[in-house]
């Protein structure tokens, strides 16, 4: 069975780039588009991963082949570092604990452990993640299940490491599109040959009988999101106004994104500086994990719990 691990909805929210996040959203899919493509696409199995929430997933969450899951942020509170863990196959009541607990990794990391919820590290040599060390990576490997090597939008680079980093710590190897749009969905998946339905898939994930498929992201990956996305916020607008086609503040955003069209040359040439910094992320975590490995022995979870 074939699951796409990574994948985002509207339920999303603003995207976090301001001033951008006063007008636009993350994402602009909506569930039932998701489920709809990534089952087009060849997934068995189909997973909604939004940002803090799980309320997009839950929209289709009456199908057996629905999967609830959500990136979740968790905080380091000394330094503030961020990072993004995927827990897949939660209930609403563990998902409110999640939520409750996540501003600190040093009570959110036991409650996941002791509830066995599978939990992975996404693109952890992104700086998407803030600027996360050794030092923090050290902190999360004896709690986390599994680290995010193939993301589908991220660079091949980034991806050699997070699998390097799993295969060092003898951690499971999960795969998803990460994708903000419906370009990337059902392009970047795990594979699990032996099983036949959900429950059997999340088994055989546990255990680590999957392997990663599909694709990595690149600066065009990125540049056709940009695209999409603005046509995404396009299309809400353009709807929104023919909703209520007398208000003055629908008018004023639908003719300010038309004269703003040509700005959209801005973030193209953006995304290319994105992935420059993401190169040169990639390759000072990787000094940084040789050169500053863990002082001292890390616990292991059960030594921890």
């Amino acid at each position: 069975m074939k699951l796409d691990a990574h994948v985002h909805t509207v339920y999303s929210g603003p995207t976090s780039l301001y001033p951008l996040s006063l007008i636009m959203k993350e994402c602009y899919n909506t569930p039932e588009g998701v489920y709809r493509r990534a089952k087009a696409r060849g997934m068995d199995l189909v997973a909604i991963t939004d940002h803090d929430t799980i309320a997009g997933a839950l929209t289709i969450a009456d199908r057996p082949d629905v999967i609830v899951g959500c990136e979740v942020t968790a905080r380091f509170p000394r330094d503030g570092v961020r990072v993004h863990l995927n827990v897949l196959d939660i209930t609403e009541a563990q998902f409110a604990e999640i939520n409750r607990l996540r501003g600190d990794v040093a009570e959110l990391l036991p409650y996941l452990h002791g509830q066995r919820i599978f939990t992975s590290l996404n693109h952890v040599a992104s700086h998407v993640n803030g600027q996360i060390t050794a030092a923090h990576i050290a902190t999360l490997m004896p709690w986390i299940d599994a680290l995010e090597t193939r993301n589908g939008s991220r660079l091949r680079a980034q991806n050699q490491t997070a699998e390097s980093l799993a295969e060092a710590c003898g951690k499971i190897t999960v795969a998803g599109s990460d994708s903000h749009t419906r370009r990337g969905i059902g392009r970047t998946w795990m594979v699990a040959d032996s099983a036949t339905n959900r429950a059997e898939f999340m088994s055989a994930l546990r255990q680590g009988r999957v392997r990663v498929e599909g694709q990595h992201g690149h600066y065009f990956t990125m540049a056709s999101d940009i695209i999409r996305l603005a046509s995404g916020f396009y299309e809400e607008k353009v709807a929104s106004l023919c909703h209520k086609p007398y208000c003055w503040r629908r008018l004023a955003m639908v003719a300010g994104g038309v004269v703003g069209m040509p700005l959209i040359l801005i973030p193209l040439a953006l995304a290319f500086s994105h992935f420059v910094l993401e190169e040169r992320f990639n390759q000072k975590l990787l000094f940084d994990l040789v050169r500053r490995p863990a002082r001292g022995r890390v616990p292991t979870a059960a030594e921890a719990a």
